[in-house]
């Protein structure tokens, strides 16, 4: 009747004919979730404005820093404001992307680390921590600083050691550590060292390097062979931004915010069926109170945290792991032990014979603190003071200079954020709030509980340092251990965290993340996302134990409608 040829009637049938077919290529475009993909770095202040104190010949370090957000987050590459310790995280930063060498030589005043190895997964802190700028994750090629995408393959001495793990090593892959979850018993006779149940093997020995010490032997471990028998997991970098609020939370806050996770999870008035999601923290074998760092949340503080990485990782003893983990013939360490430690001016290894006057007079006070400071209490503070990630809207782009933009959520990432959930008691809608989203039949847009682990509201306790004083943030996790079933489970225990156990990975930054889960399986949200179940479970009420505690909540997910999915997805690229 419309289609009449009055005039009238005719344009109600070409406008009944645009909606229409606007919103058949609408549906059309939303039948098929994708990941939106990362965030632009942009090209903002790339390197860094001050030489470094500690190590002054070292090159130029970069920072591509990455906007601030209306909502209290400081952005990636930047320091959190107020604290007495920001000329020093400046400094600091300088010496965590200051590369390492086997030695000997200076542990201050000239342009490089002595002490990496005897076998060693990178060279440096950056290159595990660099996308989108440094004290991130792992990088890829248009990653500022990494043209040719993941540092570790020319890391490697020779052709032959890269050969050997080029099977999960790759330019295009994210940076990788390797743990034998039933160990491996080495081999004297050609000086491989063993390697326990569940420890790290480091991916390549020094062996072959032009600064080994003549009459080193040390053997690569058996990566071909240990992948033949299924006997090898992954690790890759977790990003280090906003950790001073982290490691500044009280036990009380995060056991709190734990129980009401928990009450909410299994209270059948939210959820029906209920969501069977139930934390539990690691914690210190030292004073019993809750560690909060690394996958399994192994680590206690910040500075245990960069001792374990430098021991581990590049093979630099210090004053928390004074040992070396590999020993091959026992003539592979040139260097007195540990080979990071505090050391006051004049160091007679400083080919500069440098004194503090002379480095106050250069650097001023921040300089002195960095030179005297460990390499670890460095990484330790720069760290620790790294700002907290911005919430940009997934498609926020770059300005005509090139510069990342931060702009607003947008509806559908707003959108995204409701079907995710809060627990914010500042936010409507909110789990705890007076009126919260208790998932009513009649509701259109509903939490499916994704919040109920990746928590995004916790607050500090008192600091020195402002920004970390009884501050709220977001870091969308609740730092606890939750059970993520077989798909996922790595055979590896920590402490408390058993093989199937993971920490809640912090989903701030996730924006600009390029590689997910433990292992760097994925590569985009989505297959992150339903990773997270082993089989395809049409319903919550078919979940069960061995499949994880994310296995109803990822079946919600799954049963959403394509243009819903998609606003969850856009959401998460706006963190």
């Amino acid at each position: 009747m419309c289609c009449k040829k009055t005039l009238l009637q005719a344009f109600c049938c070409g406008l009944f004919t645009c909606i229409f077919l606007g919103t058949a290529l609408q549906a059309q475009i939303t039948t098929t979730p994708s990941d939106p993909g990362p965030r632009p770095v942009g090209n903002n202040n790339p390197f860094c404005p001050i030489p470094s104190a500690k190590f002054p010949n070292a090159p130029p370090c970069i920072d591509t820093v990455q906007p601030a957000d209306n909502n209290g987050n400081g952005g990636a590459g930047n320091v959190v404001p107020g604290s007495n310790l920001t000329g020093f995280w400046f400094q600091a930063l300088t010496v965590f992307e200051v590369k390492a060498v086997v030695g000997p030589g200076p542990q201050t005043g000239g342009s490089t680390i002595p002490g990496l190895g005897p076998s060693f997964n990178a060279v440096s802190c950056f290159e595990c921590h660099s996308q989108p700028t440094v004290g991130g994750s792992s990088p890829n090629k248009a990653t500022p600083g990494f043209p040719n995408g993941n540092p570790q393959v020319a890391d490697a001495p020779t052709a032959a050691q890269l050969q050997a793990v080029n099977s999960f090593i790759s330019a295009t892959g994210p940076v990788r550590e390797a743990r034998f979850p039933n160990g491996s018993p080495g081999d004297d006779t050609i000086h491989r060292d063993p390697v326990a149940a569940g420890s790290v093997a480091e991916l390549f020995v020094i062996q072959g390097r032009p600064d080994v010490p003549a009459t080193c032997t040390i053997a690569q471990e058996d990566f071909p062979t240990q992948v033949t028998n299924h006997n090898i997991i992954f690790r890759i970098p977790i990003p280090t931004f906003g950790e001073g609020f982290v490691e500044n939370t009280p036990d009380e806050n995060l056991a709190g915010n734990l129980a009401t996770e928990d009450a909410i999870a299994n209270n059948p008035n939210f959820f029906n069926p209920i969501l069977a999601i139930k934390g539990a923290f690691n914690t210190s074998g030292n004073d019993q109170t809750i560690s909060r760092f690394g996958w399994k949340a192994q680590n206690k503080s910040m500075l245990i945290f960069a001792g374990e990485a430098s021991n581990v990782e590049m093979g630099l003893t210090n004053e928390n792991f004074t040992n070396e983990r590999t020993k091959g013939n026992g003539q592979c360490s040139p260097n007195p032990e540990p080979e990071d430690q505090v050391i006051v001016p004049p160091d007679p290894t400083d080919p500069a014979n440098r004194n503090i006057p002379t480095i106050f007079s250069s650097f001023g006070k921040d300089g002195v603190a960095s030179d005297i400071s460990s390499d670890i209490e460095n990484f330790a503070v720069f760290m620790r003071l790294n700002a907290s990630p911005s919430q940009c809207n997934f498609n926020s782009g770059l300005d005509p200079n090139g510069r990342a933009l931060c702009n607003p959520l947008d509806a559908s990432s707003q959108r995204g954020a409701k079907i995710f959930g809060s627990l914010d008691p500042g936010l409507a809608g909110s789990l705890t709030s007076s009126s919260p989203d208790t998932n009513p039949n009649t509701s259109t847009i509903h939490t499916i509980g994704c919040v109920l682990c990746h928590s995004n509201f916790l607050r500090t306790t008192t600091s020195a340092t402002p920004a970390l004083n009884n501050a709220a943030f977001h870091p969308f996790s609740d730092f606890a251990l939750h059970t993520m079933g077989t798909n996922l489970a790595d055979g590896v225990t920590q402490g408390a965290a058993g093989s199937t156990q993971f920490r809640t990975a912090p989903l701030w930054g996730l924006g600009q993340r390029l590689f997910f889960l433990h292992d760097g399986r994925a590569d985009n949200l989505l297959s992150a996302i339903t990773a997270h179940v082993p089989v395809n479970v049409s319903s919550p009420a078919n979940c069960t134990p061995d499949m994880g505690e994310a296995c109803q909540v990822i079946v919600l997910f799954n049963n959403l409608p394509a243009g819903q999915k998609q606003d969850l997805l856009n959401f998460l690229r706006s963190l």
